[in-house]
């Protein structure tokens, strides 16, 4: 019950957080990083994972407002142990600013994993735990880490979790423009 409703509210309560900051800039991004996945290994019983990591590419379309980001967001990446495997979903993200120019966040993520090339797509939700150097009004990097649970994952190759470790470019804009 909880995979069926968090998405659909990430999304409500990042809206609501949106609209009601005047100050509010939508945000794009682009991130590199690195991943590391547990995935079910094929050919063995149920239950027996392995381990993985590779480098990820991702990019990622949101809004902020001076105590919360929400952000859709996807990551690609390739091993040889399963192929192709990519992400998206939705984050909101929790603001704890420490200046005009640093902060912390922390959130909540949610949305759908390929592990399979283009055969099989799972539900994931899991947090979000990182910092923001707000480097000019309208450019910032973030240095982030997130955890994704994949829900009904037991088929062979599929991922059951990961995390992962990013950099990203995050450049602001108003409606001024």
């Amino acid at each position: 019950m909880l995979k069926k409703i968090m998405l659909p509210a990430l999304l409500v309560l990042g809206m609501s957080a949106y609209a009601e900051e005047e100050s509010a800039k939508g945000l794009i991004g682009v991130e590199a990083g690195y991943v590391n996945t547990k995935y079910n290994t094929e050919n063995t019983a149920i239950g027996e994972t392995s381990e993985v990591g590779t480098a990820t590419l991702g990019l990622k379309l949101g809004a902020e407002s001076r105590h919360y980001r929400v952000f859709i967001d996807s990551s690609f990446w390739y091993t040889d142990q399963y192929k192709k495997a990519g992400k998206i979903g939705a984050s909101l993200q929790y603001l704890v600013p420490l200046g005009d120019v640093f902060n912390i966040f922390m959130g909540l993520n949610a949305g759908v994993i390929n592990s399979i090339g283009d055969t099989d797509v799972d539900p994931y939700y899991g947090a979000d735990l990182g910092v923001n150097l707000n480097v000019s009004e309208d450019f910032g990097i973030e240095l982030g880490a997130r955890y994704c649970d994949v829900a009904d994952s037991n088929a062979a190759l599929v991922i059951n979790d990961l995390v992962q470790g990013y950099i990203s470019a995050i450049f602001k804009f108003t409606s001024d423009y």
